[in-house]
This record gives C-alpha cells, structure tokens and sequence, in this order.
C-alpha cells in the first residue's frame, strides 16, 4: 500500500493535502474522484495532481516535502 498525497494549486485557491492509502495511482486517482464526485480527467484539468507518494514509513523521524518542494530546491531561485 502507498499514501498518495493529492492537492490543488491555483493562483487563486490551494486544496491539500488529501492522503489517499491505494494500491497503484490509478487506484488513488479514482478514489479522489469518488471523494470529489467528478472524472479523474475533470480532476487533472482542475490542476489536482499528486504532490508526493511515500511507498513506506521512513525509518526515522523526518520531513516528507512534497515533489514540487524537492524540484524547488534542487532548480534553486529562479
């Protein structure tokens, strides 16, 4: 089982995170759209898109940045 972690940014609104437990991605999309009643494509036009994916607990104490945190850090300032 992985936790999917979804959210939704926008210029003008920001959902998130919502933590899904699937089996695969496309298990954990469809559960986010039973949970927000619409199409998964409705939901990645909406711009919902999974923000980090964590396969396992870490084995110690730790900081899960989600993925456009690491792809920040690693691009640097613009």
């Amino acid at each position: 089982m992985t936790l999917y972690f979804f959210e939704r940014i926008t210029e003008d609104d920001f959902l998130g995170p919502v933590v899904i437990a699937a089996e695969d991605e496309v298990r954990a999309w469809d559960l986010l759209g039973r949970r927000e009643r619409k199409e998964v494509a409705t939901l990645r036009a909406e711009s919902w898109e999974v923000a980090q994916e964590l396969g396992e607990i870490p084995s110690r104490p730790s900081i899960v940045y989600p993925s456009h945190y690491r792809r920040a850090v690693l691009q640097g300032p613009s």
